[in-house]
């Protein structure tokens, strides 16, 4: 079978064809790596500095959104420089981790779950930075080895998990009534549902005057989807966040599964490899003299954590804010594709797709990977209208109102986290054309990396950022979910084996894949 491939995610050295769905060995490179790694690190400064909110903390996020825009794009030189300060951004990461347990706003939570859940989730985050540390500039086989051995085995995955789960109940606790709109409109959908109510018709309270928020009373601003996978955990346990906590792990697990750190395989890998000195976790992307059947470890087994302790993870929970179920939802999608299960991975993309609006912009993204493709495309589509269907035709216009006009119609606001947002502080309206015009361009990006599942989740990337950075309204909730992808991204690449100079006149054969596109 002769596949017809896409440009692949640029700058790859000695690189055999990606077959589609998969991401070849070595691939994204490590200058690729070290650019999205910086745009994973901007957009959390920017996002945590503030809580989401303000004009300066865009400048932070304006430089992750083009060092991402430049691991996608033709900027060849970039890339190869940056591939010279791969273990040092690996340690800036492992400080921004670090760092980050200090950015813990509590707003509507007090007492002592509050001060629980803080302890817990600081923990949380030394540990995983200390594990990506010692991944990246490993410490001298001495007396101090075997701790660092264990810190940055995979193992230590389900410590810091437990701890983020104790800090997420403890925060749960210590907020139960948080003032915020997006709190009370999923509670009281998810409560009505089993009472046979339509979200599109409800109103959050009694009455204004009884209503505890400034904020939506009597509107549902998302798809269906959203309520009624949050639902069992309300019935379950009277709080929707549980469903939003146990959908972070569940993003944070199956990342773990993509990145291939629980293969058997994967600590004989780590001990026989020295990311942050001496051979380099990036010597399949290149000839080497060395060992051909020795593989090298491709990401820290720390790296799907980076998921759950993002700086203000808690916050984000409190807030109830829905972005960790399409995390969860695009996790298993790219999972369920790369481990041979299209159904599934249809199932996921259409569960997300009835969630949240803007998740569309993906259609032609999803539709541009070759493993995936137009047909499956279609039928999430169709999986997902489906879903959304029974609450159209109840009330076609209170639909229109709530999950289309209200959110066309947000004004844009002086403290949201993007330009237009900026800009209307020196009295400049955009209006709508730059939007379409950046997205053209985010959707070029797309194009040229969609080779596999690496080039998926990039192009998701370039495109939910783009759409946060040009937005009227954008928050921190909004950027976590594009820091997921490229999270998703880093963890795609494959162990490469270190190979031996070919002879010369040797012709390369190139690698196949058993998946077959769309």
């Amino acid at each position: 079978m002769v596949h017809v491939m896409a440009a692949p995610i640029p700058a790859r050295t000695d690189d055999p064809a990606a077959a589609p769905g998969w991401a070849s060995p070595g691939h994204p490179d490590r200058g690729t790596t070290a650019l999205l790694l910086v745009g994973w690190g901007g957009v959390a400064v920017g996002i945590g500095a503030g809580d989401g909110r303000g004009p300066w903390q865009l400048v932070f996020v304006l430089v992750g959104w083009f060092a991402v825009l430049l691991a996608a794009g033709p900027a060849e030189r970039a890339r190869r420089w940056a591939g010279r300060w791969h273990t040092a951004v690996w340690t800036g990461v492992a400080g921004l981790l670090a760092a980050g347990v200090a950015l813990r706003p509590r707003y509507y939570a007090a007492g002592r779950w509050a001060d629980l859940s803080d302890v817990l989730g600081v923990a949380a985050g030394l540990l995983t930075a200390g594990a990506v540390l010692v991944w990246a500039r490993p410490p001298a086989p001495d007396g101090r080895w075997w701790a660092a051995h264990r810190l940055a085995s995979p193992a230590c995955f389900w410590l810091v998990t437990g701890l983020v789960v104790a800090a997420g109940v403890a925060m749960i606790l210590a907020a139960p009534q948080p003032r915020i709109d997006v709190f009370h409109l999923l509670q009281v959908s998810a409560g009505g549902l089993f009472d046979g109510h339509d979200m599109y018709r409800q109103q959050w309270a009694p009455s204004r005057a009884e209503y505890p928020v400034y904020g939506l009373f009597d509107v549902y601003p998302y798809l269906p989807g959203t309520t009624l996978l949050l639902a069992p955990f309300h019935l379950l346990f009277g709080d929707v966040r549980y469903g939003l906590l146990a959908a972070l792990v569940l993003a944070a697990v199956t990342v773990r599964r993509i990145a291939g750190v629980t293969a058997p395989g994967w600590q004989a890998r780590r001990d026989a490899g020295t990311p942050g000195g001496g051979a380099s976790p990036w010597a399949g992307t290149t000839d080497s003299d060395s060992d051909p059947d020795v593989p090298d470890p491709a990401v820290p087994a720390a790296l799907p954590l980076m998921v759950l302790v993002i700086p203000g993870a808690m916050y984000a929970l409190q807030q109830s804010w829905t972005e960790p179920l399409l995390i969860a939802c695009l996790a298993g999608m790219v999972w369920a594709v790369r481990a041979g299960r299209p159904g599934w991975a249809v199932v996921t993309f259409a569960l997300a797709l009835a969630s949240k609006q803007h998740l569309a912009l993906l259609l032609p993204v999803a539709a541009m990977w070759p493993a995936f493709g137009p047909r499956r495309v279609l039928v999430a589509a169709g999986a997902a209208a489906t879903l959304v269907a029974p609450w159209v035709l109840a009330g076609p216009a209170d639909f229109w109102a709530d999950a289309v006009t209200t959110n066309l119609g947000y004004p844009v606001r002086g403290d949201s986290l993007s330009v237009p947002g900026v800009l209307v502080h020196a009295g400049i309206t955009t209006g709508f054309a730059p939007m379409p015009l950046a997205l053209a361009g985010a959707y070029l990006l797309a194009w040229r990396v969609r080779a596999d599942a690496a080039g998926f989740c990039l192009g998701a990337a370039v495109v939910l950022l783009t759409l946060d950075v040009m937005n009227k309204q954008s928050y921190f909730n909004h950027y976590t979910l594009p820091m997921a992808l490229l999270v998703m991204t880093v963890s795609c690449r494959r162990p490469g084996r270190q190979r031996r100079r070919r002879p010369a006149g040797q012709r390369r054969v190139e690698n196949r894949s058993s998946e077959a596109p769309s």
